[in-house]
């Protein structure tokens, strides 16, 4: 019924809260944030315009003690030799959005306006890119769930076990244990033959995650002579916290420790090359995540998407893509639109823990250590 009422005023939450908007909030990711923040990506080179390239990676074991004589003898003690790993990316993270025309003809006008997204560059309108940014948060969780859960643990050299080494870390201020604590970890580090800064991953809410926030306002402690957080920025570690290691490494106080260059991200475009562009009724491009999230100051766009466009200009179609079930055919705002798929093609590589020699002291060794911390 007419009453004459001021039109109500709407406002769209992620302009009140910012980067507290729930919608396009990320999960922290951190293994994966550790994996696409190391500087070096070399399997990059398998992947050059959409055509796959089967990648092999060789290493030699070196040398032991036991290979070097102590006389002078013409006897051959090592015959060089290399080992290889074959290297393959099978896992899928992808997820399909549906906008129907109907849906956006009822938005305010800023929705149905275009903008140029990816590369090749399609144009989409501002409610399907928004579409695509509150979809990623799921692609980024089964990603890091994937990973995590396919990281092997190396032989920790002290034990001689890839089990969980307990490693605490004490309240009390004054004691200066050598044995345990950041110290532990750090000799750990070394003593496993660790070069560079390790990077460290533990779950969200965990105790190293507590840890790695206490170390930026700890003073000098009271009798000890050194500062923590002094000896954790000087000598160097890199904590990523990840919403998915709690579960995947079975516990909510689980470290992983890890050399530099001991794992990386194997990624594999489809959308490039001669399979990128206009074919058929789709567009076949790639996206960046333009977002800078609270937790990654440098932003995500160091990771590339593959973008279907397909735009459904009949409503008998949508049979063909609703195998969930998530879209009524006989619907009138599910008539015509666009399904928009977004894909990520990855796997995880990591040093084989055969690199070393069973006769080597690091026999087993893979520059990824497992504990479990403490604090009493």
């Amino acid at each position: 019924m007419a009453n004459g009422y001021c039109e109500a005023l709407l406002l769209h939450l992620e302009s009140i809260a910012g980067t507290n908007y729930p919608g396009k909030k990320v999960t922290v990711p951190g293994f994966l944030n550790m994996l696409i923040s190391q500087p070096d990506r070399p399997f990059a080179a398998a992947n050059v315009g959409g055509h796959y390239k089967d990648v092999r990676v060789k290493y030699m074991p070196r040398t032991t003690e036991a290979q070097v004589s102590t006389s002078d003898t013409c006897s051959v003690d090592f015959v060089p030799a290399y080992l290889e790993t074959n290297v393959s990316v099978n896992n899928i993270a992808q997820t399909g959005v549906w906008v129907s025309d109907d849906v956006v003809r009822q938005y305010c006008e800023d929705a149905s306006r275009t903008v140029a997204v990816g590369v090749p560059a399609t144009q989409l309108m501002n409610e399907h890119l928004n579409s695509i940014l509150h979809a990623m948060n799921g692609i980024y969780q089964k990603m890091e769930n994937i990973l995590t859960d396919s990281v092997a643990w190396g032989v920790h050299q002290a034990t001689g076990t890839a089990g969980a080494v307990t490693v605490n870390i004490e309240q009390d201020g004054t004691l200066n244990d050598l044995a345990t604590g950041l110290t532990k970890l750090l000799m750990d580090a070394e003593t496993n033959e660790f070069c560079g800064q390790p990077y460290m991953v533990g779950p969200l809410g965990s105790k190293m995650h507590a840890y790695s926030l206490q170390n930026k306002y700890k003073a000098l402690a009271p009798g000890e002579g050194f500062d923590p957080a002094m000896m954790a920025a000087n000598a160097g570690f890199a904590f990523f916290a990840s919403g998915q290691a709690a579960s995947t490494w079975g516990n909510a106080n689980a470290l992983g420790m890890f050399a530099p260059g001991s794992a990386h991200l194997i990624e594999r475009l489809d959308n490039v090359g001669s399979f990128a562009g206009q074919r058929g009724s789709s567009f076949f491009t790639t996206i960046i995540d333009p977002r800078t999230q609270c937790w990654t100051p440098n932003g995500l766009s160091n990771i590339q998407f593959d973008l279907q466009v397909k735009y459904i200009d009949c409503p008998d179609d949508l049979g063909r893509l609703n195998g969930g079930g998530v879209i009524d055919p006989t619907s009138l705002d599910a008539a015509r639109g666009y399904a928009l798929i977004i894909k990520k093609r990855y796997a995880l590589f990591q040093t084989p823990t055969n690199a070393y020699s069973g006769a080597d002291r690091l026999d087993g060794s893979n520059g990824a250590l497992l504990y479990t911390i403490t604090n009493s």
